[in-house]
């Protein structure tokens, strides 16, 4: 046995030695001493088919860990990303150790051409490193694997592979062609001829530019059997989506991706297979297990704006159809008391982005702000159902009131028209004699105010002093030097716990950041509020609170459906006002990206304030 000898000393110095060697040991090399840091990419194939998959590898050598993720070249115009994994090989020879860790990008070619990769940037070691480019050719379909010959309907065209035409995704909006703010119901099918045991979503379609309402789909998907070009195939519906446009243009809506496992049978090359393999060949009767992937291709929406002709000046915005009702739950009362004023919107169309009706209320009434509730449901033509505000009114003098009606106007697609419901204005006969100190401006009582606190009282009597002892143990830098190696090695422990648990637990890392991101995008929204482009401070205000949530769930800020996310805020045990206040402000973002005109500086910089406040408050209940 070998034992590690150190160096004899005696006193403080020796303690410091040993427990720096301790530290030294706990923390672990970040950067191992003597190994270069390098970066390399490579593919692990050069040619593809359209449809097939390959991978990108990014591999670090030198380091236990990356900075920060791979920067990946932009390679949406010929490949649809699927999946990520993580792998970390260390090598101990002749008592040298070598570390690398090597991260696998699965893509799936969507485009026929010869394309260049360019380099990816790596942030390690405290050093900003870049790969070599790489050079990836897709053809239009991959070559036939040997001795494959045509398959029957219903079959997979190479056993023991599954090719493009073997499993795909298919994107079908029900219009290319909408206004504004019209619903495009858009079904992500899946077709197959190959047993899909099970699949995953690995990309969810990015959604700016929409407004997105999610379907809900059974568990199990449906799956009917349909002949596509001649072949037989099952299909099943695996995400269905209302999509609103929130401005003109050509829309892009990206592919949504998969990664199935599937069951196939295994082509053998053994001719005594023929014979035996039906008893003795497991692959035979079981078939292997293959992971394939799959992408929808991109799908081009064009977005006609809404006509400026004969647009009412207090346009919602909607595009559908609307009822407007308002009701009271009594019309006779005394002042000073409470009477509830119900405003209903019932329709069909984006009813979540509508704005509370703006009432003038009379001098004589206090108003509170009012409570939405939403009963919605979406079906095959979009969103519908009723939205309400309730309104709390207290009237403080007698008489008759009359609380105004209320005019919506939306524009109505069928028709190709805009149109007005309105609600009759509300009689209140307010009993009772008007209190002063009541009314709305009224001084407020205030509470007593402390002016001074009083002084501590005067010790009259003598205390008792005693002299402490010289001994070492009553020495408070005895005390400290010998706990300082203590508390050294368990923050080192700790440190080193941390910085592991950063490195190996996704979910953890983006939660710690997630703030310190936020505030990186808060502050470039700052620089943005004096400028001209007040569309480019409420999408980057947007951004910073969508990032914020994204990282504190661990989940895509781009796949994000609001009601799926309200859900999960509170399951995490935000209060549901600081959730409500949060969605408010993020709507309050995507009216003013769209605006036709924007907001004046000073209201920008109170957003941004308004804004803070939000993520302060998440910040406080999401820990």
């Amino acid at each position: 046995m070998r034992t590690l000898q150190l160096p004899a000393r005696s006193g403080l110095p020796a303690i410091v030695a040993v427990f720096g060697w301790l530290l030294g040991c706990l923390l672990g090399p970040g950067t191992l001493a003597g190994q270069e840091v390098t970066a390399s990419a490579h593919l692990d194939r050069g040619e593809v088919g359209v449809g097939q998959t390959f991978t990108l590898n990014v591999v670090l050598e030198g380091v236990q860990r990356f900075d920060q993720d791979p920067a990946l070249p932009d390679m949406a115009a010929f490949a649809a990303f699927l999946s990520s994994g993580t792998q970390t090989s260390v090598r101990i020879v002749n008592g040298q150790t070598t570390v690398s860790l090597t991260v696998q990008y699965r893509f799936q070619a969507t485009e026929e051409g010869t394309f260049e990769i360019g380099p990816v940037t790596v942030e390690a070691g405290g050093e900003t490193l870049t790969t070599e480019r790489l050079s990836l050719r897709v053809s239009s379909a991959p070559p036939p694997a040997p001795g494959a010959e045509g398959a029957p309907a219903g079959q997979p065209s190479d056993p023991g592979t599954i090719g493009p035409d073997d499993l795909f995704i298919v994107a079908e909006p029900d219009k290319r062609r909408v206004r504004e703010n019209e619903p495009v119901i858009v079904e992500y099918r899946l077709f197959t001829r190959v047993n899909v045991s099970s699949y995953g979503v690995t990309r969810l379609p990015g959604t700016a530019g929409f407004w997105v309402e999610e379907f809900e789909l059974p568990q199990q998907p449906q799956v009917e059997q349909v002949v596509r070009d001649g072949v037989a195939y099952a299909t099943a519906v695996i995400r269905k989506v209302a999509l609103y446009p929130t401005g003109p243009g050509t829309k892009t809506l990206e592919p949504l991706a998969i990664e199935a496992q599937a069951r196939v049978r295994r082509r053998s090359r053994d001719p005594f297979d023929d014979v035996f393999g039906g008893v003795f060949n497991r692959s035979s009767l079981f078939g292997d297990v293959v992971t394939a992937g799959a992408a929808s291709r991109p799908v081009e929406i064009e977005v006609l704006p809404l006509p400026a002709e004969g647009r009412p000046a207090d346009f919602t915005g909607l595009v559908g159809d609307l009822a407007v009702e308002t009701s009271v739950d009594r019309d006779s009362l005394a002042a000073n008391e409470a009477v509830t004023l119900r405003v209903e919107v019932s329709g069909s169309g984006n009813l979540k982005a509508l704005a509370p009706p703006e009432l003038a209320f009379p001098p004589t009434v206090e108003a509170f702000p009012p409570e939405v509730s939403d009963r919605l449901r979406t079906a095959d033509a979009g969103v519908s159902g009723t939205r309400t505000w309730e309104y709390v009114l207290i009237p403080r003098a007698p008489g008759t009131l009359t609380i105004p009606g209320v005019d919506m106007a939306y524009y109505d697609a069928a028709a190709d028209r805009y149109e007005i419901a309105a609600a009759a204005p509300v009689e209140l006969r307010v009993t009772g004699r008007a209190v002063e100190d009541a009314l709305p401006g009224a001084r407020a009582r205030g509470s007593v105010e402390a002016l001074r606190s009083d002084i501590r009282f005067i010790r009259i009597d003598t205390p008792r002093f005693r002299r402490r002892g010289e001994t070492l143990f009553d020495q408070a830098w005895f005390w400290i030097v010998a706990l300082a190696p203590v508390g050294m090695v368990a923050g080192a422990a700790g440190l080193r716990r941390r910085r592991d648990r950063l490195a190996g637990d996704r979910a953890y890392a983006r939660d710690r950041r997630a703030a310190r991101v936020a505030k990186k995008r808060l502050a470039r929204a700052a620089g943005l509020a004096g400028g001209d482009d007040a569309r480019a401070f409420y999408a980057e205000t947007a951004q910073a609170l969508e990032g914020f949530v994204a990282d504190k769930l661990d989940t895509s800020a781009a796949g994000m459906i609001r009601d799926d996310l309200r859900a999960a805020l509170l399951r995490r045990a935000a209060r549901e006002p600081a959730v409500e206040e949060y969605f408010a402000v993020l709507e309050a973002c995507d009216r003013q990206r769209f605006a036709p005109v924007g907001a004046e500086i000073e209201e920008r910089k109170a957003f941004l304030a308004r804004a803070e406040s939000v993520l302060s408050a998440l910040a406080g209940e999401l820990r």
